[in-house]
């Protein structure tokens, strides 16, 4: 099976979110917004298969690394496609859990398949009303740092509008050069994805977002994504110089966001990449669960 692997592009958008709809778990790291913007970094391409109406991914930035499918994974037929597509033996990569357990249900007997737990992409999730009220003794500590930053400040709440696009990416540019984004690579690619989805807001869909104001100045920005039922917070940076700036702006943008969308009952705030610190500060709010993502090997008998 010989496909086509191009860059991503945003024309590929809207048939490429509807293939992703159909995602029995969607991840953020498979959501439009994402690969596209990240896609020159990572050398992540793309490939519609028609035969199977499943895209395929791979990234080549350093070696060939194959990315799980995307398109409906309930189908029976996972066996002939995988064993035509990539032959007897085969590795994915941030493969997420639903998919990695579909697989080793239709290939029992036919393969083995390894799956290898890869704890730092799991993806948090959290109850988007808990984390938009901050109420109960469970998050007073939290709650308490943004009470004190509203008697310390008076600020505004403000959602992403065209007009002040370009006032959120001068702020982005600002908040790199403070935290020296060209000195490590990580951030680097973050703001490169960040200036792109800046540039291109109207035509990658379901985005929306947030500014807090200090004295007329953007002091926190945050960009979301929505996802049905799910709220994905793809980016958030606040300046250092207000206390618990990162707090206030995740606190109002869900306040603001489930009053737009009631639909929304859960915010999923991606991984912490191992970091330790991350990772404490993910857990202190308490998540409710987690979209996992794995390795998974594959070796037909």
């Amino acid at each position: 099976m010989h496909l086509n692997f191009q860059e991503i592009t945003l024309d590929d958008a809207e048939r490429y979110v509807a293939h992703w709809n159909m995602c029995a778990q969607r991840t953020s790291d498979y959501s439009f917004p994402i690969l596209w913007s990240l896609g020159p970094d990572f050398g992540t391409k793309l490939a519609y298969d028609e035969s199977t109406d499943l895209y395929w991914f791979h990234q080549d930035k350093n070696s060939l690394t194959d990315l799980a499918p995307v398109g409906e994974w309930q189908r029976g037929d996972w066996p002939e496609i995988l064993n035509a597509r990539y032959g007897r033996e085969i590795e994915f990569y941030l493969v997420p859990e639903k998919l990695a357990h579909i697989w080793r249900m239709e290939l029992e007997g036919v393969a083995d398949v390894e799956i290898i737990d890869d704890r730092g992409t799991w993806e948090y999730l959290y109850d988007i009303r808990a984390l938009a009220s901050l109420s109960g003794n469970k998050y007073m500590k939290k709650r308490n740092r943004v009470n004190q930053f509203k008697k310390n400040y008076d600020y505004a709440f403000e959602a992403v509008t065209d007009e002040i696009l370009a006032e959120i990416a001068d702020f982005q540019y600002s908040w790199c050069q403070v935290n020296r984004c060209g000195t490590t690579a990580g951030l680097m690619q973050e703001n490169h994805g960040i200036q792109k989805i800046l540039q291109n807001w109207h035509r990658i869909p379901n985005l929306c977002g947030g500014v807090i104001r200090i004295k007329g100045e953007i002091a926190a920005y945050t960009i979301g994504e929505l996802a049905g039922d799910m709220l994905i917070v793809h980016y958030e940076k606040a300046s250092l110089e207000y206390g618990a700036a990162y707090q206030v702006i995740n606190k109002e943008f869900l306040a603001h966001i489930v009053e737009e969308h009631p639909e929304l009952k859960v915010v999923n705030r991606e991984e912490d990449m191992n970091d330790a610190g991350l990772r404490s500060a993910k857990l202190s709010y308490l998540p409710t669960g987690f979209l996992k993502e794995c390795s998974v090997k594959i070796k037909f008998l």
